[in-house]
């Protein structure tokens, strides 16, 4: 029995599938990869597909080995070895998984994905008539994979909006009678403090606190350093009142401690003061 297989044209389905695979488990179970090595993964998973497609039917209609119980039980036992291997190769390429359990986690994942991508495909064959090697399969296939990647970052773009608003706040800060209302932002790298008293530090825009014009005894200053190494020193004020809202909630800082940054923030949200985590 002769058969004439297109390597070039399996390679092209298993990179499809795969990589549309590798999205879902991404997008799914929060994992870490970039869109280079989710390529890498699915190119590794398609020729390890497509020599072992070769390897599985030469084995079978070239030797006989699927003669019997025995033969049978022994190539269901190669193709599960063979997924499981091509599996592993996979997020291996794709994804940085460290941890044992963690890369379990996402083997099981794709699976369970495999096997219920396999059963909507065959279900899309049967409806709409097509050829599992045909070219309209492949358009298919190249459609679904740009729909779920136009998908993850139309879902990208809005969780940034989400997280931005999350972190944003209407800040009113009091001083001596005077009073100032200005954007204020959550920032969760900002470990300020006063070295003294340990009180954190809140950063305003540089030309806040001198709108706010608090007088010489209550200012003082702050020692600072960056994550490359330097430093230097902020100047700060420690005002009476600060009143933080988001939506209906307020919170109130008896005598907070806000530094004034070295320079204007150029922030695209109008964001003038960053509050300590």
């Amino acid at each position: 029995m002769e058969i004439t297989l297109y390597l070039d044209v399996v390679f092209l389905v298993n990179f499809s599938v795969d990589f549309f695979l590798l999205l879902m488990l991404r997008r799914i179970l929060k994992l870490k990869g970039r869109r280079m090595g989710l390529a890498a993964g699915s190119a590794a998973g398609a020729i390890f597909s497509a020599l072992f497609l070769w390897l599985f039917l030469w084995l079978e209609l070239e030797q006989g080995a699927g003669e019997g119980l025995t033969g049978k039980l022994g190539l269901l036992f190669i193709q599960a070895a063979g997924i499981l291997g091509g599996g592993c190769l996979m997020l291996h390429l794709a994804f940085c998984l460290e941890h044992p359990k963690r890369f379990l986690q996402a083997l099981a994942g794709l699976m369970l994905a495999s096997a219920l991508t396999a059963g909507l495909l065959e279900w899309s064959l049967g409806l709409f008539r097509l050829s599992f090697f045909s070219l309209d399969f492949l358009t298919l296939l190249f459609f679904l994979t740009g729909c779920c990647l136009m998908g993850e970052a139309v879902l990208r773009v809005v969780e940034e909006e989400k997280k931005q608003r999350e972190c944003c706040y209407q800040v009113t800060l009091y001083c001596q009678g005077r009073k100032i209302s200005a954007q204020g932002f959550l920032d969760t790298g900002n470990r300020l403090q006063d070295p003294i008293s340990g009180r954190p530090v809140h950063v305003a825009d540089s030309g806040l606190l001198k709108e706010l014009n608090p007088p010489p005894e209550r200012m003082m200053v702050i020692p600072y350093r960056t994550i490359d190494g330097g430093g230097s020193i902020l100047g700060a004020a420690v005002l009476d009142r600060m009143e933080v809202t988001q939506g209906k909630e307020t919170r109130v800082y008896e005598r907070p401690l806000v530094a004034s940054s070295p320079a204007a923030f150029k922030m695209k949200n109008g964001c003038r003061i960053l509050l300590h985590d």
